[in-house]
């Protein structure tokens, strides 16, 4: 496994789930791109900010580390990541609570899941 290919895929799978991650209170500005606008009250998604910051932390560990990674370490990130229920693999945001959004965000995720378990998956060669 390419480590530094490893660790961009954690960040950038990470990054789709940010916007589900911020809270707005009541009255608040948010910055649109291009000036502050008036925010709906909004609560983080418990789901997406664990995920957020378990593939933050793994890719922060995984630079911390120059070793190879060890059998236990190959193991673990296979079941969180890749396992059954529980496991990143199966997060899922249900479009009959989130509408649109919930399909669009499953779909880039299916994306960024494929590629993060095909570089995980080299690393034997």
């Amino acid at each position: 496994m390419n480590k530094a290919d490893f660790i961009n895929q954690l960040r950038s799978t990470a990054e789709e789930l940010r916007p589900l991650t911020q809270s707005t209170s009541i009255g608040a500005a948010i910055w649109d791109g291009t000036k502050y606008v008036r925010g709906d009250v909004k609560a983080p998604d418990a789901f997406a900010l664990a995920w957020w910051s378990i593939l933050n932390t793994i890719a922060d560990l995984l630079e911390a580390q120059d070793s190879p990674l060890s059998d236990n370490q190959i193991n673990y990130l296979t079941r969180v990541l890749f396992g059954g229920m529980g496991s990143f693999n199966d997060l899922f945001f249900d479009p009959k609570f989130m509408g649109d959004a919930a399909n669009a965000i499953n779909e880039r995720l299916a994306e960024k899941r494929h590629l993060l378990f095909k570089i995980f998956n080299t690393r034997g060669s």
